[in-house]
């Protein structure tokens, strides 16, 4: 007669046991990885948008402005960067931004949109993006490249640091860059945390 075979009660016990083990220290883990790389692809994001914003005014010989934007269209006062932005051809030099995707024939002499982002929005994490120009400790609402590749905000010459910040669910701080533009229109990625400023909270 054959004999049946299969788990005993307590070798049961053990596998549960250790499943369990395995997901307690796996779960955080995992998290921590997503975390750290939504917080590098929003680094990434917003940097190559300041690229484009600044390699489009010198192709063009146009003013070019990035802004914090809501609707991914228009730029809007208040606003947190991790609510969206956009790029877009600043002709008439008022900050203000257009719904009118940029085309071929389009007339450059009037504003058109070159790229808009999304909210930043992911349930494991929230990101905090904030922003001060070093000159008058300002937030960062907008700032404008001229067709020299240079910053600027309302004419005057402008640099800062945008803090990316990474938060749990306590609203504790899992892990933080900054994208650093400086005054010739450079920018670049930092982990340097004298320059980063995070929120109390996201």
């Amino acid at each position: 007669m054959k004999k049946n075979s299969g788990f005993t009660l307590t070798e049961l016990m053990v596998t549960l046991v250790i499943v369990g083990i395995i997901a307690v220290v796996g779960v955080p883990s995992l998290r921590t990885i997503t975390q750290g790389g939504q917080l590098v692809s929003s680094s990434n994001e917003l940097v190559s948008a300041v690229h484009v914003a600044r390699s489009e005014a010198i192709k063009l010989n146009r003013k070019v402005t990035i802004c914090a934007s809501a609707n991914g269209t228009s730029c809007s006062n208040g606003v947190k960067w991790q609510e969206g932005w956009i790029v877009f051809i600043d002709a008439n030099d008022d900050r203000v931004g257009t719904g009118v995707a940029c085309s071929a024939a389009a007339d450059i002499n009037t504003d058109c949109l070159l790229r808009a982002h999304g909210a930043i929005d992911d349930v494991s994490q929230t990101l905090s993006i904030t922003g001060t120009f070093d000159s008058n400790n300002l937030p960062i609402q907008w700032f404008t490249f001229t067709s020299r590749g240079l910053p600027k905000d309302a004419g005057a010459s402008r640099s800062g640091v945008f803090s990316v910040c990474s938060f749990d669910g306590s609203n504790n701080i899992v892990g933080s860059r900054a994208v650093v533009l400086s005054i010739a229109g450079r920018v670049r990625i930092s982990d340097n945390a004298a320059v980063i400023s995070c929120p109390a909270a996201p």
